[in-house]
């Protein structure tokens, strides 16, 4: 027997090639998902596994393979509306992956899950290490936004690039924002 949480409500997975004369799968609004063979009496939590740090569960299909799909993904398709059809992704609003609760969960576009990854921790801390193939450091950039950015400055942009021994092109793009845009003076 499963003991449910305070307000946890199950619902039957809702997918075209969803085989249900073999088993029956629910998945709850708490992320959690339950299985039974339809000869059995009690259902079981299902096992997951995880893939690529999401949780993943198989169930059965019509053409008699197993397939694996996220459980964020199937929260999202049980429990949560579309605004249209263009909201095809399922993202974790607090960025913690095993969390797959409904509260936790929102349909979004191509675009708005670019710009929500960009506001993740683990993104912006990726961004901040200095890589060792690098030629500059982010104190070197600050160095050199003052320098570009300064109203009284009389050096050239190429002896700007030279001195640091970077090229004319990758300076106008630090100068335009799109190479290291991160870093503030």
């Amino acid at each position: 027997m499963i003991r449910n949480y305070l307000n946890e409500k199950w619902k039957e997975i809702e997918i075209e090639d969803y085989y249900s004369q073999k088993t029956q799968v629910f998945i709850s609004n708490y992320g959690r998902i339950k299985k039974k063979k339809i000869k059995e009496k009690n259902f079981k939590l299902a096992n997951l596994s995880m893939n690529s740090r999401l949780l993943m569960f198989s169930y059965p299909r019509k053409d008699k393979h197993n397939k694996m799909f996220c459980v964020h993904k199937m929260v999202g398709i049980c429990f949560l509306k579309k605004k249209s059809d263009d909201h095809k992704f399922v993202i974790h609003l607090d960025h913690d992956l095993l969390n797959n609760r409904v509260e936790n969960l929102k349909f979004v576009t191509q675009k708005e899950l670019t710009k929500h990854q960009r506001t993740n921790p683990k993104f912006i801390e990726s961004r901040k290490k200095w890589t060792p193939k690098s030629k500059l450091t982010e104190g070197r950039v600050k160095l050199i936004k003052k320098k570009i950015l300064d109203p009284n400055r009389r050096t050239r942009m190429r002896l700007i690039a030279k001195q640091f021994g970077i090229s004319e092109t990758q300076l106008r793009r630090i100068k335009n924002g799109e190479n290291w845009n991160h870093v503030k003076i």
